[in-house]
């Protein structure tokens, strides 16, 4: 691990700040692809390690600034409604700031306001400098961490993944105030699953990580499937109702390359769609910073896939 490293990831965290962590992670799977054709193309899979899950877009580095860029942005900015909310009372307003209050110029700032949970925002309308400066501390950190979880410990798990659900959880408890499993309704069900809809997603679970698993084995590349997934949430800023599916194809992509059966990568790929359905109310709904469910699913089964199943086949 180099400085110049530690420079790049500081850069990979303020970038995936300013543009949003969802946005870079599109750029992850644009790059991912590119990658993977030229490993297929040349052997050479400089573009996947140094790019596409390096400094640049790795998801460790610019969704993890992203996601904890956005947790800062949307407390400040929960500050600032709360002192709006406060100044439309005229008394309270004048012991506290005198005859000088100005509740006009704080509303007037409500453009620049942030949803801690959303990282699909790009943070360069906050012009705070403290947001970007929070994205690429992150990025520096989810580098060094992924280094030392990857090299140093060598734990059979994805473990940019692992990272990611990492800087998820301090991100939540640093900026957050609705708690690791978020606060919700007394009237509203936490999982209000129906069969049908859980037989809907087992369906198009199985499918698709099928056929990742039959294109992962002939190229060769593990995570074929997640970047045209990563890249497909593209559609997602054109106001699309679009499957998030980076999980399954990640977790499918995992199995058929460690376990060489399309048949176990779509039955994981199974296991993974169900168990992101969970994961995703039970830290992901009505929360104010942003655990991502893809990630705590992928690291899941990825370990069991790799630590528990491959070393005995």
């Amino acid at each position: 691990m180099s400085f110049v490293m530690i420079l790049a990831a500081f850069g990979g965290g303020v970038f995936g700040a300013l543009i949003g962590g969802t946005t870079s992670f599109v750029f992850t799977g644009f790059l991912g692809l590119a990658g993977a054709a030229t490993a297929v193309a040349s052997g050479s899979t400089l573009i996947l390690d140094s790019v596409a899950f390096g400094p640049f877009f790795g998801p460790h580095v610019a969704f993890v600034g992203g996601v904890a860029a956005a947790g800062y942005a949307g407390r400040i900015s929960k500050k600032r409604l709360e002192n709006a909310e406060f100044l439309t009372n005229p008394v309270n307003a004048k012991t506290v700031l005198g005859d000088h209050s100005d509740k006009d110029k704080i509303f007037a700032e409500d453009d620049r306001h942030v949803d801690g949970a959303d990282v699909t925002v790009p943070l360069f309308k906050t012009t705070d400098p403290m947001v970007l400066l929070v994205g690429g501390v992150f990025g520096i950190l989810g580098v060094l961490v992924e280094y030392v979880f990857s090299s140093i410990w060598e734990i059979p798990i994805d473990t940019v993944a692992l990272t990611v659900v990492t800087f998820a959880i301090i991100t939540r408890y640093v900026f957050g105030t609705s708690g690791l499993t978020g606060i919700f309704p007394k009237n509203e069900k936490r999982f209000p699953f129906t069969g049908k809809m859980l037989l809907f997603n087992a369906i198009w679970g199985f499918a698709l990580s099928g056929l990742v698993g039959y294109t992962a084995i002939t190229l060769g590349v593990d995570n074929i499937g997640f970047s045209i997934s990563a890249t497909s949430l593209i559609f997602l800023y054109f106001g699309l109702k679009f499957p998030v599916s980076h999980h399954v194809s990640m977790v499918a992509g995992h199995a058929a390359i460690a376990l060489s059966s399309p048949w176990l990568a779509a039955l994981f790929g199974l296991f993974a769609v169900i168990t992101g359905e969970y994961v995703q109310r039970l830290f992901n709904t009505h929360v104010d910073t942003h655990v991502d469910m893809p990630a705590i699913t992928i690291a899941f089964w990825s370990f069991i896939i790799l630590g528990v199943i491959a070393p005995f086949i």
